[in-house]
């Protein structure tokens, strides 16, 4: 249930967010840049600058996580064995002292990565749908979309055509111009062609709008954003080879600043991404159109230049300078909600104390259980916990009773 709300409450941002990228997006086209490629590649640029204080802060997190893991795993280890209620109480608590030593929360890094996917799906979106986001690809593709919908049985004639270009058919949405932006938005030259020969008194149109259409799309003299390189040799491979070059090379970047044990929880996993992610880059940016694989080796070579200006900004903070702001900020926000400030020492005690209490408590319990019974006092002062109906109360009599007897 939550997965799902999480799911809807993500969709619903993503649209408003998308339509303030398209706004950045056309704005680019509009300026002059009237290639789809060059819009994507400055957009991307634009766009990871707009992160940037976003990935500066998760940057920061981390570097703060490498310090204050040496010494949660030290918790992890000496509660390792111990899953009473006590022992679990006494490790949560000792590891949240840590977290307030530092300044830090458990889900500091979390929270950036949740503000940053809603933008990234975003970016998808629009980079998807470049007709529906830049005006004047939109117009050039409606001065074909309206006579095509004054043809009689367009809708299935066009079916027809997407099925055979393996595009995506849904008759109903067809009644709809901007669904049909969309359609021819991922047309290739051939598919171009067969619409024409589907609807031949719309040749001229077709065949000026087409062309158009193909020369903002295309990109090193040749490649057409909408295809996909697939699996065949072709120039188009070059896309998908940057791009898994350009992922390795970021990856590499940002473990510059990294120092993490490979003893420390997820270290073997975050290696195994390291190496999966670039392939898994190459392998869709065969499968994707070529304008999806431009954006990858785009974001992934801005990620990187970006990374090596903060690797160098990283490498002057003072932790413990970045540790008292920390605890500074935290403290504001606690004086709001009227809460005391972070104190770890007396955190680290209280956790010492609850945990005493309750270890004294489990003792006290154990002592009670191995003491004959006496009299029925001293049963009924043991159960004493339990007793809640008269029912349960009757039952205990009559199992001190059947004790007694069995003694005898």
């Amino acid at each position: 249930m939550d997965f799902l709300l999480l799911t809807k409450s993500t969709t619903f941002i993503i649209g408003p967010i998308a339509t303030l990228l398209g706004y950045i997006m056309d704005g680019i086209y509009r300026i002059g840049v009237h290639n789809v490629a060059w819009c994507i590649i400055i957009f991307t640029v634009i766009v990871n600058i707009l992160l940037l204080p976003l990935t500066i802060k998760q940057q920061k997190f981390m570097k703060l996580n490498s310090i204050m893991q040496p010494e949660l795993m030290a918790i992890q280890k000496k509660y390792k064995d111990k899953k009473d209620q006590a022992s679990v109480q006494k490790a949560q608590l000792e590891q949240q002292a840590v977290y307030d030593k530092y300044g830090a929360t458990p889900t500091g890094g979390c929270m950036t990565t949740f503000i940053q996917l809603p933008i990234l799906f975003a970016l998808y979106q629009v980079i998807y749908r470049i007709p529906a986001y830049i005006t004047g690809i939109k117009d050039m593709l409606m001065n074909v979309v309206t006579p095509v919908m004054q043809q009689p049985d367009y809708i299935n004639k066009i079916a027809e055509l997407a099925e055979a270009n393996k595009l995506p058919i849904d008759k109903i949405d067809y009644t709809v111009a901007d669904k049909l932006v969309d359609l021819f938005g991922k047309f290739n030259e051939a598919a171009w062609e067969q619409l024409k020969g589907i609807f031949p008194a719309l040749e001229n149109v077709i065949t000026q709008s087409s062309q158009e259409f193909l020369k903002v799309n295309s990109f090193l003299g040749g490649l057409n954003l909408t295809e996909a390189p697939g699996f065949k040799f072709s120039i188009a491979l070059i896309i998908p080879i940057l791009a898994g070059l350009t992922q390795w090379l970021s990856v590499k970047t940002m473990g510059n600043n990294q120092t993490q044990s490979d003893d420390m929880p997820g270290a073997g996993a975050m290696k195994s991404m390291n190496t999966i992610m670039p392939i898994m880059s190459v392998f869709f940016c065969i499968t994707f159109p070529i304008g999806i694989g431009i954006y990858w080796v785009a974001s992934s070579t801005a990620r990187m230049l970006m990374q090596i200006g903060i690797n160098q900004y990283m490498k002057k903070i003072d932790v413990d300078d970045m540790i008292k702001k920390n605890i500074e900020k935290r403290n504001k926000k606690r004086e709001k909600k009227g809460l005391p400030p972070i104190n770890a020492n007396a955190t680290i005690k209280s956790a010492n104390k609850a945990a005493e209490a309750a270890a004294r408590k489990k003792e006290l319990e154990e002592e009670r259980a191995k003491k004959p019974l006496t009299n029925s006092t001293e049963y009924y002062k043991q159960k004493s916990e339990n007793m809640g109906t008269i029912a349960s109360r009757a039952r205990m009599v009559q199992d001190y009773e059947e004790k007694k007897g069995k003694k005898k």
